[in-house]
């Protein structure tokens, strides 16, 4: 994460920390000196994703990765203890005015529920720490069309987010899992590599013992155009991978790929976009799967867009967001809009997921019986 991304979630930060302050050091029957320190914890917390950026990987030399996520997991903490509070009091004070519970500001029940509540969200970060980090799941989508005359097994791995924080033996892993399916192809739907491409060259060259009968395909995602949108497309392709940015390929003869550039960022970058221009003279007897990074409707001849980009919010509550920023698209498979949203295998930022599993996507193509 570079520094002004990281700057715009410390001043999200401070919209969490500091209701948490009130809520939990304000009203609490505290000596005014702990008020002040529960206060200056609050902003520290805060601001806590500046000193995990990038910019600090040479001074904290070989530690960069501990500290990285020891700092995102106090951060995320507090983002779940937020949600957790917000929702309690919530459920706090409707019970109150239907004479149910007793006042959400009783000093002394007040405390017991707080700490019952830190304890829970440090239950749930734990968690979240243990699901960002582990090997994704295999989810399994059956799909059928009377375009298809051969089942095809095909596997979708959207932003592993390769960094110097991702462990290379979860990479291997995610290799290992995706091969044992016996893929007739691999779709890498962006935002694969996510750092400095020399930092990680030796994990990213994991990526290369990826085996599929009929190849394995990549597009960019934003974050390849974020650290150097050539030099990334480049050290995709050095894996033998084949490029589907912009362009179609009949696969077989039933089925033809078309790929797309990260729709948002192509026009952030103000480069031409050229989706219309791979549709042109689509063959119509053939099942057609587009790849696009970032989950776009599109009024365009293709059977199946499959994307990544949301990470299924990634960290609740930022669900809400995610689905909010991408046409009401979170994850999963959306038939009106012909989408399958894939969770991705990987993660941006904190390596934490909670209430939004990672997978490694297979999506089973049927003809119809």
């Amino acid at each position: 994460m570079n520094l002004q991304i990281a700057i715009i979630i410390s001043v999200f930060g401070l919209c969490v920390t500091m209701p948490l302050f009130v809520r939990y050091f304000a009203y609490a029957n505290l000596p005014f000196y702990a008020k002040v320190l529960g206060f200056f914890l609050s902003l520290i917390i805060a601001i806590l994703p500046i000193f995990a950026s990038r910019n600090w990987t040479n001074v904290y030399g070989k530690y960069f990765a501990a500290i990285e996520y020891t700092l995102y997991f106090i951060y995320i903490l507090a983002v779940i203890l937020f949600a957790l509070t917000i929702m309690r009091d919530i459920t706090w004070i409707l019970l109150n005015l239907f004479k149910i519970a007793p006042s959400p500001f009783n000093p002394t029940l007040f405390t017991k529920v707080n700490l019952i509540t830190v304890l829970i969200a440090l239950i749930c970060a734990g968690w979240s720490l243990y699901a960002g980090t582990k090997v994704p799941g295999v989810k399994h989508l059956t799909l059928t069309s009377p375009k298809i005359e051969q089942e095809k097994t095909i596997i979708v791995l959207s932003d592993l987010h390769i960094s110097r924080t991702v462990a290379p033996s979860k990479i291997k892993a995610i290799v290992d899992k995706a091969n044992a399916q016996k893929p007739d192809l691999i779709l890498l739907a962006g935002d694969i590599v996510d750092d400095d491409l020399d930092a990680i060259k030796d994990t990213t060259h994991l990526l290369a013992d990826l085996k599929a009968k009929a190849g394995v395909y990549f597009v960019s995602g934003n974050h390849e155009f974020y650290i150097g949108y050539r030099e990334a497309m480049d050290a995709l392709a050095a894996q033998g991978f084949t490029s589907l940015e912009n362009t179609k390929i009949k696969v077989s003869p039933d089925l033809t790929l078309a790929g797309v550039s990260d729709q948002r960022t192509t026009g952030r970058f103000r480069l031409p976009n050229k989706t219309r221009d791979v549709f042109h003279n689509i063959p119509e007897n053939t099942y057609t799967l587009l790849v696009s990074h970032s989950p776009t409707p599109m009024d365009l001849p293709y059977d199946l867009q499959v994307s990544g980009h949301t990470h299924g919010g990634q960290i609740f509550p930022f669900h809400f967001f995610s689905w909010l920023g991408n046409h009401h698209l979170l994850a999963g498979l959306y038939p009106k809009e012909r989408i399958y949203v894939s969770r991705g295998a990987g993660q941006w930022g904190p390596q934490m997921r909670f209430l939004a599993p990672s997978e490694i996507t297979v999506i089973h193509l049927k003809s119809l019986p």
